[in-house]
């Protein structure tokens, strides 16, 4: 029994030492007036008079959200955001796209403004059907700690350590940590932090992929390959993470209650290069 205790103090301890921060986004069905320049989730972005609109495969990407950075500034404690400015997110809703293929490319988009001076909400295109473009959702925000999911804590002790194989140990150490330190959440949409993994880690997806290997139907780049690829994982953090978002009469699902995340290298972030950035879908099958 002491061992067992032991075990999960110690991976009580691996887990605190691996807290990162995040910002938890919380949303509310807006029916006021529209929202022009603050941060929302939907609606009509707030974009450039001449904004030409991203499309993929011939069709209109749907407007996720807009982020003013300077109403986040505040909870952003490791000063990994731009301090102002503003950043739009978009994902075709039709084609759902996972990810797996570098050929995905394009079904997201990630934009970024400093100077917003001069622009106005910026009408849907005409050919985007009615179900791809999202209600605006009002958002608050709130600064949080996160810890990794299971597939991420093992990855990062390199699997097949007896601590980092033991998942219900695991488990334990993770609830006694989120009971003391911290709260149950309504959604998990939020920027940065551990992405809330659903089916596997994703860093090395990211880095495989954007390398240019096909990783879809359990192809897996073959092992000359894999220290690179297990190198350049390492470069890339969670920028946003989207959750179910709904009201009484809609509601967006990503897949089956799932996710998706969009990914960024750490340099492309500091550098305030969101041209690269990757997404990914996960959900429960």
């Amino acid at each position: 029994r002491s061992f067992i205790m032991d075990l999960k103090k110690m991976m009580s301890e691996m887990l605190l030492n691996l807290k990162k921060n995040e910002i938890i986004i919380s949303t509310e069905f807006n029916n006021n007036s529209e929202i022009v320049d603050k941060s929302k989730i939907g609606g009509k972005p707030y974009l450039p008079k001449d904004f030409v609109w991203p499309y993929y495969q011939e069709l209109p990407l749907s407007f996720l959200a807009q982020i003013n950075l300077e109403e986040v500034n505040s909870l952003d404690k490791d000063r990994l955001l731009p301090s102002k400015g503003m950043l739009y997110f978009f994902y075709e809703l039709e084609t759902e796209e996972w990810g797996y293929e570098l050929k995905n490319k394009g079904c997201s988009k990630v934009l970024y403004f400093e100077d917003t001076s001069n622009f106005e909400l910026i009408d849907f295109p005409k050919d985007m059907k009615d179900y791809c473009q999202v209600p605006e959702f009002k958002v608050t925000f709130k600064a949080n700690i996160s810890y990794p999911s299971y597939e991420d804590f093992d990855i990062i002790h390199n699997g097949g350590k007896e601590v980092a194989d033991n998942y219900e140990d695991f488990q334990d150490a993770y609830f006694d940590i989120y009971n003391k330190h911290m709260e149950s959440l309504d959604s998990y949409t939020k920027l940065l932090g551990y992405p809330e993994v659903i089916q596997n880690s994703m860093e090395v997806q990211c880095a495989a992929v954007t390398m240019g290997f096909n990783i879809g139907n359990g192809v897996n780049p073959s092992k000359e390959y894999e220290e690179e690829i297990k190198k350049a994982s390492k470069d890339w953090i969670l920028l946003f993470q989207m959750d179910t978002i709904e009201t009484d009469d809609y509601e967006l699902m990503f897949g089956d209650s799932g996710h998706i995340y969009f990914w960024i290298k750490k340099e492309d972030l500091k550098n305030k290069n969101f041209d690269n950035i990757w997404l990914i879908l996960q959900f429960y099958e």
